[in-house]
């Protein structure tokens, strides 16, 4: 039982869907702050809230094990993938896909019996569909689809911001373009890192072409000045004060100089420097919106 356990949170990639689903809650909080005002702890719903985790942690696990399905060959020809539990045959094709699918329909589902607005539901099933049906197949034709993956990977904070305010505004926008821009410097840190491994699968995930090169760099610093920048437009909708951009400035100018010493150095240890910079971002980001 324990093994069978260890095999599908392995197929599901349980942390990692913990860190993505986690963005939900700060869209939650900042829509509820945003949406009620001063007193905006004196409305929060844990029905709803605990809902919204649950049914997003739930179509990411349907996304991460579709996506394992769908990739078994090439995860066999990479060393950081070939002992996932789909290619070693301890989770057979079938039953994989049977889970998937339950799990997928019923994060589904649980949104909609918890309450959560019908643009919060489709966000959810579009981040399925996107992810397993355009950019795992994607990943070997075409370095977009990084941009076609981070269309997904942006969605959760929107999901529970969506939760609370039922419509399309600009702040939801705001946080989807936040989470959108910094999948750029933090994937290709990542893809700068294993970029001989992916090679292995016919994978191209970095900006160009040419791989660990100026021109890859070169975009990873771009993206990364526009994250910086889309991070202080919520100060223009009454969300950020003066005291939260006092933490993201300074958080953003160190996150752009990670950047610049991979663009001026291009070596895999500045890559990781990146990276260690990426998990930093986000969360900082967020709660400074939420306390500030």
């Amino acid at each position: 039982m324990n093994a069978t356990i260890k095999n599908y949170v392995e197929l599901i990639k349980f942390r990692l869907t913990t860190t993505v689903v986690a963005t939900s809650s700060f869209g939650y909080l900042i829509a509820l702050k945003y949406a009620k005002g001063t007193h905006w702890l004196d409305d929060f719903n844990w029905l709803l809230f605990i809902g919204v985790l649950v049914g997003g942690m739930l179509i990411v696990f349907a996304a991460n094990g579709l996506n394992q399905i769908i990739e078994k060959e090439n995860d066999g020809k990479m060393s950081r993938t070939s002992n996932r539990p789909i290619v070693e045959g301890r989770i057979s094709v079938r039953d994989a896909r049977v889970f998937c699918w339950i799990t997928g329909f019923l994060g589904i589902f649980t949104l909609i019996a918890v309450g959560a607005s019908f643009l919060s539901v489709l966000l959810g099933g579009l981040s399925l569909v996107i992810y397993v049906f355009v950019y795992t197949p994607m990943k070997q034709v075409s370095p977009m689809a990084v941009m076609i993956g981070a269309i997904p990977g942006a969605l959760p904070p929107w999901i529970g911001y969506a939760a609370i305010v039922p419509r399309l505004d600009e702040l939801g926008l705001i946080l989807f373009l936040i989470q959108f821009f910094w999948q750029f410097p933090h994937f290709w840190a990542i893809a700068w890192m294993l970029h001989d491994d992916y090679q292995k699968a016919g994978y191209w995930l970095l900006p160009t072409k040419s791989g660990r090169d100026k021109r890859s760099a070169y975009q990873v610093l771009i993206y990364t000045v526009i994250l910086v920048m889309v991070s202080m437009m919520p100060l223009m909708y009454g969300i950020a004060s003066i005291k939260a951009i006092s933490v993201i400035l300074p958080l953003g100018l160190f996150f752009l100089f990670k950047a610049y010493r991979l663009f001026v150095t291009l070596e895999v240890s500045e890559a990781k420097k990146l990276l260690y910079a990426s998990f930093l971002y986000t969360p900082i980001v967020f709660l400074s919106y939420i306390l500030f």
